[in-house]
């Protein structure tokens, strides 16, 4: 028996609220369940967008033979030099060793994590919100970046998610500087990704600061079956920022990992980083981020610019808009702020108690989350939920009359604080590696509160049911593989039911006690890293002399 069943972990739930969250998911079940993996779901209606030197004159000779006067050297007419446009923000001044913010948004326990990894990028984000017809968001970013790779470095590469075809907004980069001297940026993939040229290169173990002046857009609509899906953009008085600065593209076994991805699933493959971001926006309006807010300051000019601090996370996001309000609990010293739009306050609640059920969970199992906040907002997406560094965002229909969702979509992304943002992985090519993860936990939290409804639901209904359906329908397949190797037609039902099943047949095989040793294994062991399936195959194989590589040929890789 998993040693989770503790008095620590045990939730004590009322019976009418468990007939009616069955009742619920019954239902949402009837809907392709998209946590996370921004398919197609409820359908949102969308908001209709109120989307010359003169002549010169012949010249008469003169009538008489009087010799003209010698014509005068001509004067040299000045030619000014061409002058730069200034940037619309001057360059960043701050001290990129100084890592002494980020105690200030974690944990006491964690305190020391604010400097744990000085050759992490170090990102100072300034930028402006502009709204409009076409939102867009203006800025210049600093990034101190260490080479952490055992040769040297002649380029530096940065990936614009919103030019990615499922994000549907454009981003552009117009200047650069390294170490404070023009540098030339050259596009890649249709914009997708630049690249800045490093004069002499960057030996193994050296730093270099980065400067880049960017412009993104934002879509004002939801475009349902995309990546976006509603998870980028202003929809429905929302501005929903993620990715809209350029992420270092990280740089692994294989190279730079410059993947464009599908139009469905997670894009984003990031080297976990530190950021300090100045977020100006209209003053009307608020920002729930990564991290933890330290300061707004108010401009005189009726905007608000927010200084936000997030680190070690695995990406910077935030979201604005003057329609929510929030309620808040703490748990294991961890405040979660739940928002919610007007008329929301009980569903918020709902979401509330769901986020600090599992998360006191899995600061059991898989270590303790190591923020001082975890929030939780409502998007209109067509998606059922999606994860961000120190924040989940969920299906805005569920907040109202008839919602729900939450049951199964809120412990699925609060997992994702652990499996995508504290141990991060290549979800474009390994989606399964986070998804599978974190909706098996979802039915580890429901063992763990003593729930057999909710087990039986996820494992009947969820996992098996719909990994049923793909093989009687014949679109059964490993559970490795990109993103792009799937369609929407089987991605769910492989990456979020299969390899569940694949998770709950090694820990039959290995047992309780060695399961989830090794969970808890890969975990820490990866914790602030990028982690690849044989690590967790690895941790498997130590915890355990079962042997699992059958289950790994069958499930993973059908052979």
């Amino acid at each position: 028996m998993y040693a989770g069943r503790r008095r620590g972990f045990r939730i004590r739930i009322e019976p009418q609220l468990r007939f009616a969250v069955l009742f619920a998911v019954a239902f949402a079940l009837t809907v392709v369940l998209g946590a996370c993996s921004r398919e197609a779901n409820p359908t949102i209606e969308e908001p209709e967008v109120t989307v010359l030197l003169p002549t010169p004159s012949a010249t008469v000779a003169p009538a008489t033979s009087t010799p003209e006067p010698p014509t005068p050297a001509p004067t040299p007419t000045p030619v000014p030099e061409p002058v730069e446009e200034p940037p619309p923000f001057p360059t960043p001044d701050v001290d990129l060793s100084d890592y002494s913010v980020y105690g200030e948004t974690l944990l006491e326990a964690f305190a020391e994590d604010a400097a744990r990894l000085p050759d992490a990028p170090h990102y100072f984000i300034q930028a402006r919100l502009v709204p409009g017809e076409v939102p867009s968001v203006e800025g210049v970013q600093r990034v101190r970046i260490t080479n952490q790779e055992e040769s040297s470095l002649t380029e530096l590469y940065f990936r614009l998610y919103p030019n990615l075809p499922a994000y549907e907004g454009t981003a552009q980069v117009s200047r650069a500087l390294v170490d404070g001297k023009v540098a030339t940026v050259g596009n890649l993939f249709d914009g997708t990704a630049v690249f800045v040229p490093l004069e002499g290169g960057l030996a193994a173990g050296e730093s270099t600061d980065v400067t880049l002046w960017f412009r993104a857009t934002l879509p004002t609509q939801v475009s349902a079956g995309t990546a976006g899906a509603g998870l980028y953009g202003f929809v429905e008085g929302v501005y929903d920022l993620a990715g809209f600065y350029p992420t270092l593209a990280v740089y692994d076994h294989r190279g730079w990992d410059l993947d464009a991805g599908a139009r469905f699933g997670d894009s984003l493959f990031a080297d976990i980083g530190y950021y300090q971001v100045a977020l100006t926006v209209p003053e009307a309006l608020s920002v729930v981020a990564s991290g933890s807010t330290l300061a707004q300051e108010l401009n005189g000019d009726g905007t608000t610019t927010w200084r936000i601090a997030a680190g070690p996370v695995r990406s910077f996001y935030a979201a604005v808009t003057d329609r929510w309000e929030a309620v808040s609990e703490d748990v294991d010293g961890i405040t979660v702020n739940s928002y919610y739009p007007v008329g929301g306050l009980a569903s918020a609640q709902t979401a509330l108690s769901y986020t600090t059920g599992s998360l006191g969970v899995f600061n059991g199992m898989f270590g303790q989350y190591p923020y001082r906040e975890l929030d939780v907002v409502p998007l209109p997406t067509t998606a059922f939920g999606m994860e961000h560094a120190g924040l989940l965002a969920l299906a805005a229909n569920f907040y109202g009359e008839g919602g729900g969702g939450f049951s199964i979509a809120t412990p699925h992304e609060v997992a994702h604080q652990w499996f995508f943002n504290l141990v991060g992985n290549d979800q474009p090519d390994e989606p399964w590696l986070d998804e599978s993860l974190a909706n098996y936990a979802v039915f580890l939290y429901y063992e763990a509160v003593e729930w057999p409804q909710m087990q039986t639901m996820m494992m009947e209904n969820v996992f098996r049911y719909r990994y049923d359906a793909a093989r009687n329908l014949g679109i059964d397949r490993p559970v490795s593989g990109a993103v792009v190797g799937f369609d929407q037609s089987n991605y769910i039902n492989i990456i979020y039911s299969k390899g569940p099943l694949f998770l709950h047949a090694v820990r039959e095989r290995m047992g309780d006690a060695a399961f989830f040793a090794a969970l808890l294994d890969y975990a820490q062991t990866h914790r602030y890293g990028i982690a690849y399936a044989e690590d967790l195959f690895d941790k498997f194989r130590h915890h355990s002399d079962s042997p699992i590589d059958d289950l790994i040929a069958l499930w993973i890789y059908g052979e």
